[in-house]
């Protein structure tokens, strides 16, 4: 097919794509379907502090052993995009491509910026809805195709939108292409610290333990000079320095991340789903919503019968750590929206 990323590697969900021409500089375009979105506000921090927050938060939130991301930082927020960096890197060598060689991106990275509001685009498989604000992106999310009435509503709702009742998604636009991204700060990719951490030191004693097994066998058998032995010790030494030093920059880092989690005031969001729905009444109530961000809760309870706004608000006040608790009607009698906030640790 005619791509409008000539010069870029297209990575789909079943497959890859090469350049068009090789002219101009080639990025890796990850498709939106294998990518996440969050945006994580952090107020009075400096940008320095900000790019270290945003590669604590990829690396926290993101479900992967391995997590590639690309993050578009403000004064005051970090907007991520995470991936599997696994998948990638295999898909780059099954293309023939060195891991590293190419900058990986998501594919919103290279679409041109759209105007304020909430937009519905085309993405290399499925759509996205996007609500821009003040020329940024501030809620993002995928479907495999055309949104339903309901799972558009719940989009908006779930932007911060006021939405009094249903209405049609907008018909999807296929937004322009850049040759360069608009965020502006890049991404990495993240091995477990202490998996490398683990390795270096496993690699280190081995070296050494095969040194000194070859030089035992060799005084017990050959009576080798004490000068050769200290010179092959010499040689060992200098072999495990690089590995030693591999480990120490592990731990240095693992140091480093540690202190940036403390930066999170708020408990994690397992946590959370799991002190809402030790509260749910055993009458066959269940939670169909679910919006969770700096601080800020909301969620939608379904009940078998009209449920009691006072009980819930009673119930979900007496939660330690919940704080301003309020409750409306949902979509339906049945339904109940809670909105509550977090006191922070």
């Amino acid at each position: 097919m005619n791509s409008p990323f000539h010069s870029c590697y297209l990575q789909y969900r079943d497959r890859t794509e090469r350049p068009a021409t090789w002219r101009g500089r080639r990025y890796w375009v990850v498709s939106r379907a294998l990518c996440g979105f969050r945006v994580f506000r952090l107020p009075d921090t400096s940008r320095t502090d900000l790019k270290g927050f945003a590669a604590i938060k990829a690396r926290e939130w993101a479900p992967y052993a391995e997590v590639g991301y690309h993050a578009h930082l403000t004064r005051d927020a970090a907007r991520i995009w995470v991936w599997d960096a696994g998948r990638v890197r295999d898909a780059m060598l099954a293309t023939g491509v060195k891991s590293g060689r190419v900058a990986a991106l998501p594919e919103v990275a290279l679409q041109a910026r759209a105007s304020d509001g909430l937009h519905l685009v085309t993405c290399l498989d499925g759509v996205e809805g996007q609500s821009w604000s003040q020329g940024e992106l501030q809620a993002s999310r995928w479907w495999p195709e055309m949104p339903s009435l309901e799972q558009w509503l719940e989009f908006q709702r779930a932007s911060g939108l006021a939405v009094d009742q249903l209405t049609a998604s907008p018909p999807a636009e296929t937004p322009p292409w850049r040759s360069r991204p608009w965020t502006n700060s890049g991404g990495g990719s993240g091995v477990g610290m202490e998996r490398r951490a683990r390795v270096a030191f496993a690699a280190g004693a081995g070296l050494l333990l095969a040194a000194y097994g070859y030089l035992s066998g060799s005084l017990a058998h050959d009576a080798m000079s004490m000068s050769v032995v200290e010179k092959r010790l010499r040689v060992a030494e200098q072999r495990s320095a690089p590995i030693i030093a591999e480990q120490n920059r592990a731990l240095a880092n693992r140091e480093f991340l540690d202190n940036f989690t403390k930066l999170n005031p708020y408990p994690s969001q397992f946590a959370l789903f799991a002190k809402v729905a030790e509260k749910l009444p055993a009458n066959g109530s269940r939670i169909t919503a679910w919006s969770y961000q700096d601080g800020d809760l909301q969620f939608t309870i379904l009940s078998s019968a009209t449920p009691d706004i006072l009980f819930y608000v009673k119930t979900y006040s007496s939660v330690e750590g919940f704080t301003e608790v309020a409750a409306d009607r949902a979509d339906s009698e049945r339904g109940l929206r809670i909105k509550l906030r977090l006191a922070r640790k």
